[in-house]
């Protein structure tokens, strides 16, 4: 039904009839000549053959102007204004009827920008959470158990276990605190036996709660700072998303999919490994089957006489768009406003199930350290630390794990200054500036250990040492090693809030419906054109309400039709020279700038124009009144 209901939307050349076809109130059928000037079929055949009724024929009237110019017979016909209100567009309109509408077009249409900071932290915490919560303990065994959970029991590893998957390990890494920290084959591990051994500092656990600033059942990489660190190297860096990665682009055709279409969109894409497993039907209810979508828009179509000279009488409906920003949009909507447009049967606490993926490095990233020139190993400097430190974990594509940890870890700790003696300063750590190293950037930690015992870590900024221990933890489960290159990770996540309202998404998508007005506007009847009848010249109201005669520009054409006229506008010689031409493409309150066009004086004008093969014509036009709603003009051909 829609789509016959849209198909003459867009065909028909009168926009009142469109009202009509909608069930609206129809234009007065007072004007006895209506049926002269309103389309029928919408062929200029028809058009033409309805100007013929006008047609008073073989009255050579040549002879009372310019007699031996050598004129055809003339023919006469109506032209009208057609000045009755056209009534507005009103669509309510289901799920159905909106897709049928809109078609793949739905897919350039911004419905709304989803903040994607709860839907990150939504998705960071049921990871967190995937394998138990007794990792929140202070106690050096977290006690993981993924069978604890339906998402944990999804993780597969090489012996088709959680205990060896990859997700698994993540997961360690993630819930990792000074409490439970595990860092043999780390670069800090003799720090931990000799501090376990001799309890210095009250243990190894200890050390770390005080250096980091952290509680000791905190994480090292907290929820907050990675789901900025996936908007800063996921997300932003998704040709599909950009930005600043803190919001998700969602159009109409992801709503009306139930955001299926999010896997593919957010999927791979170029180089960039994607944030969604296309291979996983990503899927919502944002839609229930009480949705509907109500517009009214205003027409700015009208319906224009005018003549072929070549063949007669014909019409051409035409925007005539007075109100703007943009001046050449068929219909005129305003979203914001609530009598005009309306969403309804949103789901008011949308979740999402999808198939979030992460991709890490295929090899080991080995800190900056031992030099005080790492100090400039930071992304802001990121063309040097490419060219000197090419294996830097800043230097790798930043949508990699590595990169998303050190990143998370940077914005955790980067400010971090501190600094404190242990074993009567026998072992001393340096956050920072300090009075000993007073030229030290924040983050960059010094491990002073008498004669090196417990082999302690180079100098080097904590988050790279975060980044080792997490690599070495990626690969290490306590239940079997994974290869390096074997560690990307893939969590399939079921009922995820996605942290927007459906009310709020209903009221969100006003203004980016508003600020795609003239697309919509396109949508619907920017195929206007199709029915217009090939005419040379129309009749027309200016925006001061003034009639004039207006001569066809290029933009009155269908696209892509050239435009073949060689002498366009009105002239009140024969020859159409140059000194003779009566019309202008400025008239002052007209509100056009790029038509030629002339306001007929009261009375009889002669006026001589050309049509696009160049053939010249003589029109004389009869004007009972200045401001005259129905005038007539008879036509001739130039003999020879």
């Amino acid at each position: 039904m829609l789509a016959s209901m849209i198909a003459m939307i867009r065909h028909a050349a009168y926009f009142g009839t469109l009202s009509l076809l909608l069930s609206l109130p129809g234009c007065s059928g007072d004007d006895p000549g209506a049926s002269d000037s309103a389309t029928t079929s919408g062929s200029a055949t028809d058009s033409a053959t309805s100007g013929a009724t006008e047609t008073t024929g073989g009255t050579d009237s040549g002879s009372d102007s310019d007699s031996g110019a050598g004129f055809d017979d003339e023919e006469e016909f109506v032209l009208r204004l057609n000045d009755s209100p056209v009534p507005p567009l009103s669509l309510e309109m289901d799920r159905e009827q909106v897709t049928e509408l809109f078609g793949d077009t739905a897919k350039d249409i911004l419905l709304v920008e989803v903040d994607s900071t709860p839907l990150l932290v939504n998705s960071l915490n049921e990871i967190k959470a995937a394998c138990g919560d007794a990792w929140k303990i202070d106690d050096p065994d977290p006690k993981h158990d993924c069978g604890l959970t339906p998402l944990g029991q999804t993780f597969k590893g090489a012996d088709n276990t959680w205990k060896t998957s990859a997700e698994y390990s993540l997961v360690r890494i993630l819930t990792m605190t000074p409490a439970n920290s595990k860092v043999a084959g780390t670069s800090i591990a003799g720090m931990q036996e000799m501090a376990d051994f001799l309890n210095i500092g009250g243990g190894f656990s200890q050390i770390l709660s005080e250096s980091l600033g952290l509680p000791r059942t905190e994480e090292f990489i907290d929820t907050e700072n990675m789901a900025k660190a996936i908007q800063d190297d996921l997300l932003a860096t998704h040709p599909a998303i950009g930005g600043d990665g803190k919001t998700l682009p969602v159009t109409l055709y992801d709503a009306l999919t139930d955001l299926g279409s999010l896997a593919e969109k957010f999927g791979p894409m170029g180089d960039h490994p994607g944030l969604l497993d296309p291979n996983y039907e990503t899927k919502s209810v944002v839609l229930s089957d009480e949705f509907a979508m109500t517009v009214s828009a205003e027409s700015n179509m009208k319906l224009l006489d005018g003549v072929d000279l070549s063949v007669g009488k014909g019409y051409m409906s035409t925007i005539v768009d007075n109100i703007g920003p943009t001046y050449e949009d068929e219909l005129e909507f305003d979203f914001e406003d609530p009598d005009k447009f309306q969403i309804s049967g949103v789901v008011e606490n949308p979740t999402v199930d999808m198939r979030f993926a992460v991709y890490e490095h295929n090899g080991f990233v080995d800190s900056c350290a031992g030099d005080d020139a790492c100090q400039a190993n930071l992304p802001e400097n990121i063309d040097q630390v490419k060219q000197q430190w090419p294996g830097s974990a800043w230097a790798l594509d930043p949508w990699l794990l590595e990169h998303l940890v050190v990143r998370g870890a940077r914005y955790r700790f980067g400010d971090r200054i501190w600094d404190k003696c242990y074993l009567l300063c026998a072992a001393h750590i340096h956050i920072g500036p300090d009075a000993d190293y007073p030229n030290n950037p924040s983050g960059w930690s010094v491990y002073d250990v008498l004669f090196d015992l417990g082999n302690p870590p180079k100098d080097q900024y904590l988050w790279e040492l975060i980044n080792e221990v997490a690599q070495v933890a990626l690969h290490t489960p306590p239940y079997g090693d994974i290869p390096e290159g074997q560690g990307d990770v893939a969590f399939t996540l079921s009922d995820i809030p996605i942290g927007v309202s459906g009310s709020a998404i209903s009221e969100a998508a006003r203004p980016y419906l508003q600020e795609q007005a003239a697309k919509l506007s396109d949508l619907i009847l920017g195929d206007y054109w199709k029915n217009n009848d090939a005419v040379d010249f129309y009749y027309r109201r200016g925006a001061n309400n003034v009639p004039y005669v207006f001569f066809v520009n290029d933009k009155d054409l269908p696209p892509g039709t050239a435009y073949n006229y060689s002498k366009p506008g009105f002239f009140d010689c024969p020859e159409l020279s140059d000194g003779c031409k009566v019309s202008t493409l400025t008239i002052d309150g007209a509100g056009d700038t790029s038509h030629e066009k002339f306001h007929l004086p009261q009375g009889e004008t002669t006026l001589y124009l050309a049509d696009d093969t160049g053939q010249v014509y003589r029109a004389r036009f009869n004007v009972p009144s200045l401001d005259d709603a129905e005038i007539t003009v008879r036509v001739a051909k130039k003999s020879g």
